[in-house]
């Protein structure tokens, strides 16, 4: 597939944008600059009250600096064809109008040219009765229609920014109502605890709960996490430890990383104790809580992750799969047995990967996804390989 690294850049900054709202300029410009427009725009827009209830814009006009709403926006035939579409639809111009029509159209001949912009390529992200939303690259008369290219990378992009544009949505929701804390943190791949200065477990997401009921590495024992491995449980104390002294004058550099080692060849968890800070808005039941607690699992599967594999190099799932076990350190033996399959299945899903993806050897691919980030869980459930 072309555009390779420019397309796993642009999911990069599309996820990051679910987790962070001053990232989707970023993300919208890295679309754009994919799909070869003039500009981009996200808008979600009240189906009931007909207003835009947000309005984004990167290298086009936002809605405010022209006079679309006063005098345009009647004239839109993209709204009304818009409005129709079900979540998870593409739609451009020829699908609506054609040449002679969009030239006797006040629209196409007298808004789009003041702008320097005429033709459009968009994606509904979410439409219920009572709200649409959609992203869209705008572009120029002379840069003319979108191609085959450009309509299967926005049908690729597309999950991915509903993805993260649901997460956003949770974590504004988060931020306003008690109850969505939690909710966001469930959404992680990594395992997440808050915990008071002594280590007692406040509350644990979704992720952390099923880590622990492996009992491989570390568990929940009544309100603590407790550690199966020595080191790591002297680790563990002493990140504890160091962040009770934040901020006294005798206070040591204590490293509050550290791997949690289990068994059966897999790699370590990777844990991350840091203090938390209360802002304004935090739920009342969750005023002890202190520390926030990271557990990462290498090899734990991210459903987005192995869609991005599969888009990108055509891979099948179980290929896609053993290609990221692969890149997180897992052995070809270690991986057959988590899978409960044969050395000569992995070996045969290797051989294929190497064959999509024109890596000889597996440090070549490793190297090739070292970039490929993603730290949100599917939008559902996802099927084994």
């Amino acid at each position: 597939m072309p555009d390779t690294d420019q397309f796993l850049q642009t999911i990069e900054a599309v996820y990051a944008s679910g987790l962070d709202h001053d990232c989707w300029p970023n993300a919208l410009g890295a679309m754009n600059g994919l799909l070869g427009g003039a500009g981009a725009t996200l808008e979600a827009f009240d189906m009931k009250a007909q207003r835009s209830t947000e309005f984004l814009s990167v290298g086009a006009p936002t809605a405010g600096e022209t006079q679309y709403v006063e005098q345009f926006a009647a004239l839109n035939p993209r709204a009304p064809y818009a409005a129709r579409q079900r979540s998870g639809t593409l739609l451009w111009d020829y699908q609506i109008l054609d040449e002679d029509e969009m030239a006797r159209n006040p629209f196409y001949t007298d808004f789009l040219p003041s702008l320097g912009l005429h033709y459009c390529l968009g994606a509904i992200l979410d439409r219920t009765p009572d709200k649409l939303v959609a992203v869209a690259v705008h572009r120029t008369h002379k840069q003319g229609h979108v191609d085959q290219r450009e309509i299967a990378l926005m049908r690729k992009l597309l999950p991915h920014f509903q993805r993260a544009y649901d997460t956003a949505t949770r974590l504004t929701m988060a931020n306003n109502r008690n109850g969505f804390l939690e909710n966001a943190f469930d959404w992680l791949t990594d395992g997440v605890a808050l915990m008071s200065t002594d280590g007692y477990v406040i509350y644990a997401n979704e992720t952390l709960r099923a880590l622990a009921q492996c009992r491989d590495g570390f568990r929940i024992a009544g309100r603590t996490i407790e550690f199966m491995e020595p080191l790591a449980r002297r680790r563990f104390d002493a990140a504890l430890g160091a962040l009770r002294r934040i901020g006294e004058p005798s206070s040591d550099a204590v490293a509050t990383d550290f791997a949690a080692v289990r068994g059966g060849g897999m790699p370590a968890y990777i844990v991350s104790l840091r203090p938390l800070v209360h802002g304004e808005n935090h739920r009342m039941q969750l005023v002890e809580a202190k520390i926030i607690m990271f557990v990462r699992d290498p090899l734990l599967r991210n459903a987005a992750t192995i869609q991005i594999l599969q888009d990108l190099f055509s891979l099948t799932k179980a290929e896609a799969h053993l290609a990221q076990a692969l890149c997180t350190g897992a052995t070809t033996g270690a991986y057959a047995t988590e899978r409960r399959v044969s050395l000569n299945t992995v070996y045969s899903h290797l051989k294929r990967i190497r064959e999509k993806t024109g890596c000889k050897s597996v440090p070549e691919l490793i190297l090739k996804f070292s970039e490929l980030k993603v730290s949100l869980r599917p939008a559902g459930p996802s099927g084994s390989a």
